[in-house]
Formats: C-alpha cells, structure tokens, sequence
C-alpha cells in the first residue's frame, strides 16, 4: 500500500469517529456513501483487477438483501446470523455460475451478468416466500445506538473491502489477475490457472456485494424486487469506479464519496433537474479525467 493510499485509509478511519459531529441527515449521506464506497470497492477486484465488468452484480446485492430479509422473518433469526447466511448464499450463487460465465469476455460476460440480475429480479418477484412483488417488512431496529449500528456496520464493510484491494494489488493473486487483465492468454501460456482466479474474483465481488445488500435490507426494513435489483445502483458503481480511478486502492472510495456529495448537493439544490446536472458533471469528469481523480501512485 503506497503512502497516498494510507492517507486515505487514515481518513476512513477517521470516519468512525465522525457520527457524534453530524446531524441525521449528513449521518444519513455518510452511510449512503459508505454502502457505494463498499459496492464499488467490491466491483473494483473484478473489474479494474480482473479486467470483467459485471453490469449486473446488483443481482447478488439483491440475493444477499432478501435471503437476509427471510431468514429473519421465516426462521426469526438473529440479524448477525441472517446476515451471515445471506452472505454465504450470494457467495455460493456466484461461485457456482463463475466457471461457466467467467469464460465468457469482454461485453458478453457483462451482458450475462445483466441477464442474470435480471432473471433473478423476476424470479424474486413471483415467489411466494420472498413476497412477490409485494416484498417484505422487517423489525425496525430499536437497539443501543439506533440507526448508528447501519454506519458503523457499512463502515466496518468498506474498510475491509479497502484492505482486501490493497492485499490484491500487491500479492501474488493480485498480479495474477492482473495478468488475466492484461491478456488472458498470455497469463494462460504462463501457467495461470485462468478460470480458478477468475472464479475466485468473481466469487469475492458477490461475498462483499451480498453483505452489503443483507446490511441494506435491514436498514431500510423494507425491500421489494425493485429496490433490490436495481439497475441504476450498478451504474452508480461503475461512475464511482471511473470518477475515481479503475484498478486504484483508494479510487473506488474516492469516487463513491464525491459522486455522493455532489448527488446530494444537486437533490437538494436543483430537486427538478438534479440527474440531469449530475449527469452532464458525469461526462464532464469523465472528459477531463478519463483515467479517474486518483491514479497509481
């Protein structure tokens, strides 16, 4: 980790003693930033190290929010254990579609993996135990701290999803996705076990994907197929990869608390036409600094 990228995470954990300094709407912004932050940290050892652009990841935010979101109704277990089993599902999903679907390059695998958020989206909508299209409630939380427990639990997520890319930029197994990244058959003739690392990939992206959604899912209390599986949290994932920097430690942070910031000073500035401001920002940014805010230092 580079002495720029320890300033960062010195920040990060700094934010864990922010909450007593801000008001319930900026506690609310900064756990927004942080569920992004987390998202696209998870997105960036997939795509900026393994060099495969998943559009439809939000498919195991989803998995892990409603698996979470069952066990605690169904089966009335604790949040911790719900979390935990809706965790391991989304990892197990992924790891059980990653060989075949990781075979697939380039936009065909993107365009897989949005068929498969896709699919999964609808299927969720017409069963009976995750409530159809009506979706499902859960127990507001009442314990100590409040609602507190969402930015420490989203905080806690994001700086491990933070050291997990540092360990990938600089180990053995990152420099093997790397080599995926850079030509695939090349790292193939040198011996990599392509499919094995890019499973791997593949498989943390939705272990950290689905704790995020699990987590989400009881911050909110209430989820349906739509809010679940939504498309425009993938794009968001992808524009604070490229405002930040694809493939950097600190870039999908960075990214994920600018694109925040300015969202939620455009909402409550121009409330009319604030995506379409922020959308022109997008495309200017990306213009002016196509390869992100932070690159490798």
């Amino acid at each position: 980790m580079g002495k720029y990228d320890l300033l960062v995470l010195g920040g990060l954990l700094a934010l864990a003693l922010l909450p007593p300094f801000l008001t319930d709407y900026l506690e609310r912004v900064v756990t927004s930033a942080l569920l992004l932050a987390s998202l696209a940290l998870a997105q960036n050892v997939l795509l900026g190290y393994t060099g495969y652009p998943a559009f439809g990841s939000v498919a195991f935010f989803g998995i892990g929010g409603y698996a979470t979101a069952v066990l605690m109704r169904d089966l009335s277990l604790p949040f911790p254990v719900a979390l935990f089993g809706g965790t391991v599902l989304s990892g197990v999903l992924a790891l059980l579609i990653a060989p075949p679907v990781m075979r697939l390059r380039s936009h065909y695998f993107a365009i897989t993996t949005l068929a498969l958020q896709l699919a999964l989206g609808e299927l969720v909508a017409n069963l009976e135990i995750t409530g159809g299209a009506q979706g499902i409630n859960l127990p507001i939380y009442r314990g100590p701290g409040g609602y507190l427990l969402f930015y420490y639990l989203f905080w806690a997520l994001t700086l491990i999803s933070f050291l997990i890319n540092a360990y990938v930029d600089r180990s053995t197994f990152g420099y093997a996705l790397k080599a995926i990244r850079e030509d695939e058959v090349a790292a193939e003739t040198l011996g990599v076990n392509t499919v094995l690392f890019k499973t791997l990939s593949f498989t943390l992206t939705a272990l950290i994907t689905g704790c995020a959604g699990g987590i989400y899912a009881y911050w909110i209390t209430y989820i349906d197929p739509t809010s679940m599986f939504d498309p425009v949290l993938s794009v968001k994932m992808f524009v604070a990869l490229l405002v930040g920097g694809v493939g950097t430690v600190s870039g999908p942070l960075l990214g994920a608390f600018l694109l925040e910031v300015i969202s939620e000073t455009l909402w409550g500035q121009f409330p009319k036409v604030h995506g379409l401001i922020l959308g022109l920002l997008i495309v200017l940014i990306v213009l002016i600094i196509p390869r992100g805010i932070w690159r490798k230092r």
